[in-house]
């Protein structure tokens, strides 16, 4: 590589700069538009019933919504692939803007007009083709937008430092309402950059720029705010899930994951020597002058993700906290280029043997990442998983009878139900009831509208936190009831339990085991359909597997407390087709060795 060329001023732009400016979002919206979920997948379920539906789901999203709703006016594939595009468009953004932001650090930190446009395209090209941006950018409802949203409001933060102005100001502050009406994480993480920006330059906002910026995001939030309100007053016959809903509260189903940080993430798609780049790059853009204020933002980016603890989250919902990993992603994907910088230029300029040879294969060796986190995110980010999830949907509703009832614990079934009947029209004339969302919004009032033989079950529900026998008998008379199981459920229902392959079905009288057993082989084909749709390709879809051993697991465990071990066995065989180390199904085991001819307490033998 040739010595790095002097200029008289850093502003000097190569002609590569524009075209590598528009090859990184180019290429990051042609990757995730191929790889973007044309079926949609557990985590963005809520997502598509708030967007697609204009339901009230949560208090985030809003921006999303209103992509999602104008993609419908693209006549180019199905809802639900369009409904992901979004995202796509928004990692693009994302690929743009750490384009912008990687080029201003490299700028001010040397002047080497032909070595900062590749540089900067490898850290924007290594941040969104990694798999954490992947999985974010080709799911609706991902972290993408809110992402974008935040490094938009980074790149505006950094022009003109030192001369604020009234229309900088109300700019920041329309991005600040924007970002905490998609995402209230953001919202406060873009809040913490700020005010980490403020501190490193010592210069608190004048009263004028604050209450331009006030303003701003006061509008926006208020604009954001009257679709919602309109839904609620003048369209009665829509369902309000709610405003404190978020994705964390997902969790029924027995499917979780530790949350990764963006240093982890990083590990794992590029390696340590990258981490090493990246770190030394932060410390001397944190060290020099010229660079601190572009570093800080970064910086303060990374040290959010880390400073939340790595916490359980559901794998059948979106992360909340997923905008964190994926912009600290973007913060060491910048830092790493302006480490290889400086490696290459101090290689350049040395009087050592092969000193030029070695500069250049850094500069290959960055870009060499980028092909490794497309390769190793290509198979999380395609979607296989997407099959899966609709061959479950499918299987399920069709072993439903007509007019049936689904009485369900879990938010993430529930949801996963109502965006099929929003995307593909799918049996409505089965009625969702989600347990856990009757006391948010509207929920109950529209519900016993629909079925007025709810009102037992809605009452003793508030009163006692459970449903009798009489009230769900009650409702099995009126509807083909298919339920979820709830461990407080006292001896007397279980025995009205008829083990199904996807849902037990409650019979308004108790049944004998002759047609618990008769329940458990109708429709184990359907099942088996399931199971072999998880394994496709050499992909494992874990989530859908997990959802089919937890409706395992309730099996077991009312077989276990009626004392049905035939029944048991066939169950727990089915168990270990799943998951050959299920730890509930050993438990189960030397619980019954110790117990061989007893009856087990369902309460005990809940999760």
């Amino acid at each position: 590589m040739p010595a790095p060329e002097r200029t008289s001023s850093p502003a000097v732009r190569h002609w590569l700069d524009p075209l590598c400016a528009a090859a990184a979002p180019a290429i990051v919206l042609v990757l995730t538009l191929f790889r973007a979920s044309s079926s949609p997948v557990w985590r963005d379920d809520v997502a598509l019933v708030r967007a697609l539906g204009l339901s009230p789901v949560g208090s985030e999203g809003r921006i999303s919504s209103v992509l999602v709703q104008l993609s419908a006016a693209v006549p180019i594939g199905g809802r639900g692939l369009r409904a992901s595009w979004t995202s796509a468009l928004a990692l693009a953004l994302l690929a743009y803007m750490t384009y912008a932001l990687a080029r201003r650090l490299l700028t001010r930190a040397h002047a080497t007009p032909r070595l900062t446009p590749p540089l900067s395209l490898a850290a924007a090209l290594t941040a969104t083709v990694s798999e954490a941006a992947q999985v974010e950018g080709t799911v609706a409802g991902g972290a993408a937008v809110a992402a974008a949203l935040v490094l938009l409001a980074v790149v505006l933060m950094g022009s003109n430092v030192g001369r604020p102005d009234a229309r900088r100001a109300l700019s920041l502050g329309c991005l600040l309402g924007l970002t905490l009406a998609e995402s209230h994480a953001a919202g406060v993480l873009l809040l913490f950059v700020l005010a980490a920006q403020a501190t490193a330059q010592r210069a608190l906002p004048t009263p004028r720029t604050l209450a331009w910026s006030l303003l701003g995001a006061g509008v926006v939030v208020a604009l954001c705010a009257v679709p919602l309100l309109w839904r609620i007053l003048f369209v009665p016959t829509a369902f309000d899930y709610g405003h404190g809903l978020e994705g964390s509260s997902l969790a029924f189903v027995q499917a979780s994951d530790l949350r990764t940080s963006a240093i982890a993430a990083w590990l794992r798609d590029v390696g340590a020597i990258s981490l090493g780049f990246a770190v030394a790059g932060m410390g001397l853009g944190l060290a020099r002058r010229a660079t601190r204020s572009v570093m800080v933002p970064l910086a303060a980016l990374l040290f959010a993700d880390l400073a939340l603890p790595a916490s359980r989250v559901s794998i059948l919902s979106s992360d909340p906290l997923g905008v964190l990993r994926l912009l600290g992603v973007v913060a060491l994907g910048i830092s790493a280029g302006l480490g290889v910088q400086a490696a290459a230029r101090a290689l350049a300029l040395a009087r050592i043997p092969f000193a030029e040879p070695a500069s250049v294969l850094i500069v290959v060796f960055d870009f060499t990442l980028v092909f490794i986190g497309a390769e190793d995110s290509a198979l999380a980010a395609e979607h296989p998983a997407g099959t899966a999830a609709e061959v479950w949907t499918d299987e399920a509703l069709v072993r439903t009878p007509p007019s049936s009832l689904l009485l369900l614990r879990s938010q993430a079934l529930a949801f996963r139900f109502l965006s099929a009947r929003l995307l593909r029209g799918e049996r409505p004339d089965v009625l969702v009831v989600p347990m856990s969302l009757l006391e948010r919004g509207n929920v109950r009032a529209h519900l016993l509208a629909e079925e007025p033989a709810l009102a037992p079950l809605i009452r003793e529900t508030a009163l006692s936190g459970k449903a009798s026998e009489y009230a769900l008998s009650t409702l099995a008379d009126a509807r083909p009831l298919l339920v979820e199981l709830d461990p407080s459920w006292e001896t007397p229902v279980l025995e009205h339990l008829l083990p199904r392959p996807f849902f037990m079905q409650l019979a308004p009288e108790p049944r004998g085991r002759s047609d618990r057993e008769l329940g458990l082989r109708e429709g184990r084909a359907s099942f088996q359909r399931v199971i072999s749709a998880t394994e496709r390709a050499g992909f494992r879809d874990e989530v859908t597997r997990s959802v089919l051993l937890a409706e395992t697991h309730e099996r077991m465990m009312v077989a276990a407390a009626l004392g049905d071990h035939k029944s048991l066995d066939e169950v727990r065989t089915l168990a270990q087709s799943l998951d050959s180390q299920d730890v509930f199904a050993r438990e189960l085991a030397t619980r019954l060795a110790e117990k061989p001819r007893g009856k087990l307490a369902i309460s005990s033998l809940a999760p």
